[in-house]
């Protein structure tokens, strides 16, 4: 944490010169307090390599990684929605390894595995059609119970923390990860942000209204467009999505 932090103190000094470069955020910063539209991202170094090279999961990598190479005092690695997260990823890998991506997939017609090489150089977003308000918020109706709810999206490190619930309850008992879930979504309802009045009306929603907030983040928040097609070895048409896994950087060593 020390280094950690170091990089923080030095982000907010006066002709900071750490090597880095200028990230630009796919969300253009408007979730954020700070409204940050881009910003400063270090390079990989060979002390990261000793991260990649480990054993620790795909969400300890990815935010250790951000946890040191982030640049910025008014922008916590925290704070930062998955789409920025996937924006800051491909700029450390194409940094370091270039932005050719090989992959293995399956040849629907012989059901044979081919690599193949995809280059991740250009980021495009996928079209939106509703916008948050100043404050990073969105507001729509929901279906069943007619009642207006505000919503934020979740950050990358609350997804970490709602799947981990999983860990957390013995085997036979449920896990409430829809409920949690939709307890840091759900901002307000009809203009009331007291977070017991949300807490019961999110126990009694119903499954209609609780599937409209989830296709309308998914829709709204901005999003990088990571799906890919390419013809197989048979002719077939293969469609796949870029994946963050580890493996988007070990394949390296």
């Amino acid at each position: 944490m020390e280094m950690i932090d170091e990089n923080v103190r030095k982000a907010g000094m006066e002709g900071f010169n750490l090597p880095h470069d200028i990230v630009k955020l796919p969300t253009q910063g408007v979730f954020y307090k700070s409204k940050k539209s881009s910003i400063k991202v270090g390079y990989l170094t060979a002390t990261d390599e000793n991260y990649l090279m480990s054993n620790e999961n795909k969400e300890n990598i990815i935010m250790t990684l951000l946890r040191s190479k982030v640049y910025e005092n008014e922008l916590r690695p925290d704070e930062l929605v998955d789409s920025d997260v996937e924006a800051i990823l491909i700029f450390l890998r194409n940094s370091s390894f270039g932005p050719e991506y090989k992959i293995n997939l399956v040849d629907p017609k012989t059901n044979k595995l081919f690599e193949h090489s995809e280059i991740i150089d250009v980021l495009t977003l996928k079209e939106t059609e509703v916008k948050p308000d100043e404050n990073g918020l969105f507001s729509t109706t929901l279906p069943r119970t007619n009642v207006e709810v505000k919503l934020r999206p979740l950050t990358f490190q609350e997804g970490i923390d709602i799947d981990m619930l999983m860990t957390k309850y013995p085997k036979g008992v449920t896990a409430p990860l829809i409920t949690a879930r939709l307890a840091k979504e759900i901002v307000s309802i009809n203009g009331d942000s007291d977070a017991g009045v949300i807490s019961e009306f999110i126990s009694r929603l119903p499954i209609m209204d609780s599937k409209h907030i989830r296709t309308f983040l998914k829709d709204n928040v901005p999003q990088l467009d990571l799906k890919r097609q390419v013809n197989a070895p048979s002719g077939e048409l293969v469609t796949f999505n870029v994946s963050f896994g580890v493996d988007f950087f070990r394949p390296f060593f």
